[in-house]
């Protein structure tokens, strides 16, 4: 079975048609995974919030009709003994934009019977009313629009930060693949050099030269390699299915392109200038922005209301239905009301705990400031490290394969044994077993680095 497993792997390894790249599997992932379709909903749907919230300045119509009759002799302030009325009314208002002005255009019709002798009333009338000091220019009114829109801003950087995140945490996934691949070589190289040892082992036994007991090490060594090699060939087809899947590709196709050694010029900033102005703390930008916008709204309904009216009417009346709409009445009125609630009032709380909360979200911007320049300086640090040792790692590979090389011939010449250059080729590839995972770690650093910097999902 071990034998099918790795021989697939390798075959599939070494054919290597239909690869990918980093770059590849990024395209796919953001252009096909149904993850990247829900934010872009997320965002649709923010927007339709952000509109809907302007709909206060619609029209809103209003009709209605009733019926209303009158009978009896007994009150002497009543001049007739029947009277039936029928009424229809038809109005429409709105609130105007940008004022906090109110407009009401209303329409009635009144048919009055008394006692068997109808009269037609007809009403036109315009009211306009205009705050002066609360809700001046329409400061409250516009609330729900302003902090749809702040919604709206702060949801695309939320967004694209958690596009980020999860982007690369799936390109480390992608990384760890091609990590994969180079270890189950590196282990199949193992199983080939403890064979080798056990068959050299074997014949040293045979001849006597070696007890039985570090034959039977041997022996250990080389199952041992075999685990190694069954595990390692399974973690790779799981991480190839997993990514294929995830991005819709033929899992035989979900073969890594990736040099683990590469060496990345990356972008020098500073920190404490990059973090003020990062995505991670625009959010607390952003709430702080729309309690600002809470507080000025609050502060503004603690001050007395002062509304300007004016209206306009028209008045016909007429025995005939026609004749209402002629013979017509006008008239206008002009006024100024003032209101003003005394004792414990609501919007005084509201704006305490309003600049409570803006303070609360001041400390915890600090924190994530101190937090996040920690973070990219401490993953710069490690670029520089890891960048440091990959170099080293690969001077120190060349010296390994020296030593093999140096071991062969010494044995080519009877001057070493065969021993010494297995035991060299394993050192050579126990070393860089050391050296793929160190540059593995590198390659993720760097891809947490770019999307620390918000250059990893633009």
């Amino acid at each position: 079975m071990l034998k099918r497993v790795s021989l697939s792997i390798f075959i599939l390894m070494s054919l290597n048609a239909n690869s990918i790249t980093l770059d590849e599997f990024s395209e796919r992932l953001v252009a096909s995974h149904p993850y990247f379709d829900q934010l872009s909903l997320s965002e649709k749907t923010s927007l339709l919030n952000q509109k809907s919230s302007l709909t206060y300045s619609d029209w809103n119509i209003k009709a209605g009709a009733s019926e209303t009759f009158t009978q009896g002799e007994d009150s002497s302030s009543r001049s007739y003994n029947d009277l039936f009325s029928t009424k229809y009314e038809l109005s429409a208002n709105r609130t105007v934009g940008n004022s906090g002005a109110k407009v009401n255009i209303k329409h009635s019709l009144t048919r009055n019977d008394k006692d068997s002798n109808a009269s037609h009333s007809n009403l036109l009338s315009i009211d306009y009313t205009l705050p002066l000091l609360q809700n001046k220019d329409g400061l409250n009114d516009r609330l729900a629009s302003d902090l749809a829109s702040l919604d709206l801003m702060a949801k695309q950087v939320s967004l694209k930060e958690q596009a980020e995140s999860y982007l690369a945490a799936k390109l480390n996934k992608f990384i760890d693949l091609g990590l994969k691949q180079e270890v189950v070589k590196n282990h199949k190289i193992s199983l080939d050099l403890a064979q080798e040892q056990l068959d050299l082992d074997e014949e040293k036994f045979k001849n006597s030269l070696i007890d039985k007991s570090v034959l039977i090490q041997q022996k250990d060594s080389y199952v041992k390699a075999k685990q190694q090699l069954l595990q390692s060939s399974k973690e790779l087809i799981i991480e190839r299915r997993e990514l294929a899947n995830l991005i819709e590709y033929k899992e035989s196709d979900m073969i890594a392109v990736l040099d683990l050694f590469e060496v990345h010029d990356l972008i020098e900033i500073n920190p404490r200038s990059f973090v003020k102005d990062s995505r991670l703390i625009q959010k607390f930008d952003f709430e702080k922005a729309k309690l600002q916008r809470q507080l000025v709204t609050f502060e503004n309904k603690t001050m007395p209301s002062i509304n300007l009216n004016f209206g306009l009417s028209s008045l016909g009346e007429d025995d005939k239905y026609f004749g209402s709409y002629g013979n017509r009445d006008y008239s206008w009125n002009v006024g100024v009301d003032i209101s003003y609630p005394l004792g414990s009032r609501k919007e005084l709380i509201d704006v305490e705990r309003t600049e409570i909360s803006m303070n609360n979200i001041d400390a915890e911007k600090k924190e994530a400031e101190i937090t996040n320049i920690h973070q990219i300086n401490y993953l710069l640090a490690q670029v520089d490290l890891l960048s440091e040792l990959v170099v080293l790692y690969l001077e120190q590979g060349s010296l390994a394969e020296e030593m093999v090389i140096e071991e062969q011939i010494k044995f080519g010449e009877a001057r070493g044994q065969k021993a010494l250059v297995i035991a060299a080729k394993r050192n050579a590839n126990l070393a860089n077993l050391t050296y793929l995972q160190a540059a593995g770690t590198y390659q993720k650093i760097v891809v947490d680095y770019t999307a620390a910097i918000d250059q990893l999902y633009k």
